[in-house]
């Protein structure tokens, strides 16, 4: 029995330390949301398959379906490189961040989708490689944009002697089966001076506060907000501080690490729900309680 299909009927155990010692924060429909005591991070158990992993990615990029109807317009995004383009502008603010510490040279984007990032990157001089598991992204990115990208996992794509000055995973980390390796292969991968970005969603959120308080008060019944924020293809949720216990497991120091929060334009609202989310978001603000973590790290 393979590793991701014998997790369901294994007992929960922490991803990134591997401590089996968990507590229950939250129990939803499908799954459970686990406090790791030995090292305090928050994952969801069981963990999805790694087919069932690979076909809702195949949906999401295809059809916009997933198990969060706010989501269905959130991967539309990812096919024009064009300046009006939310995304577009967000990562031209990663990449003024990465670079500087790290002027522009070769960048590999791991979980590259349909080769937007790369694409926003080479205009500004880098020369790009990407690697991801969903081939109807892959296809979007070689077909549309040009790009030298790879079908398969990061430590297959490239062979173990290239090098990268940049490395970056944007909404990949919490998907990681075992994070901590690879953060340590993405090190392994840098040249000299070389720098890692990474984006997730903040666990320590606005989102986890009022979900979270809504779930108690109901007696532990109304889980529909926290399965908003809890969603089956993310398996880890990171804090600040666990992002900082990760790296510094994989012997990588955070340059900059900073708490921002989703650009609502990319998602498919009610004029309520905006409404009620732009609220909360400037709480957040206000509280430092912003949904979203960045980070560029390096070697330590």
């Amino acid at each position: 029995m393979s590793e991701s299909s014998s997790e369901s009927t294994s007992s929960p155990h922490c991803p990134v330390c591997e401590s089996s010692d968990g507590s229950l924060r939250y129990k939803i429909t499908r799954f459970e949301v686990m406090n790791c005591r030995a090292c305090s991070q928050v994952y969801l158990w069981p963990l999805l398959t790694e087919d069932e992993v690979r076909e809702m990615f195949s949906r999401l990029y295809t059809e916009g379906e997933g198990s969060v109807p706010e989501l269905k317009s959130y991967y539309e995004f990812t096919y024009e490189d064009i300046p009006s383009n939310p995304l577009v502008q967000l990562y031209e603010r990663w990449l003024d961040a990465i670079e500087r510490h790290k002027p522009p040279g070769r960048l590999l984007d791991i979980g590259c989708g349909t080769g937007l990032f790369l694409s926003v990157a080479r205009r500004r001089g880098w020369k790009p490689y990407g690697v991801d598991e969903c081939e109807e992204a892959i296809e979007h990115a070689v077909n549309h944009f040009g790009l030298d990208v790879q079908v398969g996992e990061f430590s297959q794509a490239y062979g173990e002697d290239a090098t990268f000055d940049a490395i970056t995973m944007w909404d990949i980390i919490e998907h990681a089966r075992k994070p901590v390796d690879l953060l340590r292969a993405a090190r392994g991968a840098l040249a000299a001076g070389g720098v890692v970005g990474i984006a997730t969603p903040n666990q320590r959120s606005i989102l986890d506060v009022v979900a979270g308080a809504i779930y108690h008060a109901s007696g532990r019944r109304i889980t529909k907000p926290l399965e908003k924020f809890y969603i089956e293809q993310h398996f880890l949720y990171f804090a600040p501080e666990t992002m900082k216990s990760a790296l510094a497991r994989a012997d990588l120091r955070p340059l900059e690490l900073k708490r921002e929060l989703t650009d609502l334009r990319r998602l498919a609202l009610s004029p309520a729900t905006r409404a009620v989310l732009e609220s909360l978001f400037l709480v957040a603000r206000l509280t430092g309680l912003e949904n979203r973590i960045f980070v560029v790290a390096a070697a330590a």
